[in-house]
């Protein structure tokens, strides 16, 4: 190969990589490199129709209630609740054994790929224990949803009617 067919060979092969270098998408405005980072359970998973049952006076304990709606290729579980203003929160199912309606507390939810989970009386619901103050019907309170992949989603819930 002659000598100038060489030197355009380069400078063709050097504006390839340069226009390859250029559509990069893991840059941000001013040019500099980010990682790139898959999504996260919290990413992928939307709640919807989350509320918590009104407590009446001196009741310390009361449910919280949602869907969870799961939109990636990808399972994952609710593995943990939080709540400020409760000295404990637990993730329970609540099922019928021989006649009778038990409540016990479980690990954690499955939310399947491309599914979801709802959580609702007389099923799975998330437990808010000795609570700190009434839930008083028509505020929204804040908690935060853990997944398993340890992504975390902060909830407003609406308190609804304690017949609810």
């Amino acid at each position: 190969m002659n000598p100038l067919a060489k030197t355009m060979t380069r400078a063709l092969l050097l504006i390839a990589i340069i226009g390859l270098y250029a559509c990069n998408s893991s840059t941000d405005e001013a040019g500099v490199n980010k990682p790139v980072t898959a999504l996260s359970a919290a990413d992928h998973i939307t709640v919807s129709n989350a509320w918590i049952r009104a407590t009446a006076p001196g009741q310390t304990v009361t449910g919280v209630f949602l869907t969870l709606t799961n939109s990636s290729e990808t399972a994952y579980a609710l593995i943990s609740a939080s709540f400020n203003g409760a000295g404990a929160v637990e993730i329970h199912e609540t099922s019928m054994d021989g006649g009778v309606m038990r409540m016990r507390k479980v690990s954690h939810v499955d939310i399947p790929a491309n599914g979801f989970a709802e959580l609702k009386p007389g099923s799975y619901h998330i437990m808010l224990i000795d609570l700190e103050k009434e839930m008083q019907p028509g505020s929204t309170e804040m908690l935060t949803l853990t997944f398993s992949d340890d992504s975390q989603k902060d909830v407003a819930a609406t308190v609804g009617n304690l017949s609810e």
